[in-house]
Parts: structure tokens; C-alpha cells; sequence
């Protein structure tokens, strides 16, 4: 069942936040990352992550890289086994880089 993410899961979050990490690729084989968005303050990251409904196999990630107007925070879900999770072609792949 669906769950908002705990108090742990925010704060693991946000300490993810502070680590520069590139955005996910469009091919998520690789790191399992079924969604992604992309916020330019820190504090609206977390805020957005607060109302994601994980359920049991799925994780938030995130991370922060620049472009060329300065940086950028990333919110994700990243899933356990990406077969069994579903399509594919579901993949929410926004702010990704090419792949």
C-alpha cells in the first residue's frame, strides 16, 4: 500500500540533497529511476517530495547538479526490481540527459 514518505525518508532526502549527483538518464536500466523532477531551490525539492506516494519497493533519491543558469536540485523514485515495477515506456523522464 501507498504511503507518503516518513520523517526518516525526508531527512535521508535531504541530506541527499547536499550531494551533486547528475541528473537520471532516459534509460533507466542503469539506476532504476522510474521519476525525476527538477527544482532550482533546495526547499521546494523537499517540499514536492513530502506529497510522493511511495510504495513498499520505492525509494526517493535526489541529488544536485548545475546548468547553465546555476544549480539545480532533483527529486526521484527509484525503484527496487525495474521489471517488476511495470512499462517501461512509463518512465517519467523529465530534465533528463539524453541516452
Amino acid at each position: 500500500m501507498a504511503q507518503f514518505p516518513d520523517e526518516h525518508q525526508l531527512h535521508d532526502l535531504e541530506r541527499r540533497l547536499t550531494q551533486e549527483r547528475s541528473l537520471p538518464g532516459k534509460r533507466p536500466e542503469a539506476d532504476r529511476i522510474v521519476y525525476w523532477h527538477v527544482f532550482r531551490r533546495p526547499e521546494d525539492a523537499l517540499d514536492f517530495a513530502r506529497n510522493i506516494l511511495l510504495e513498499d519497493d520505492e525509494h526517493l533519491v535526489g541529488g544536485y547538479t548545475r546548468d547553465s543558469i546555476g544549480p539545480v536540485w532533483w527529486v526521484g523514485v527509484q525503484v527496487d526490481d525495474l521489471a517488476a515495477w511495470g512499462n517501461r515506456q512509463a518512465v517519467h523522464k523529465i530534465g533528463g540527459r539524453g541516452g
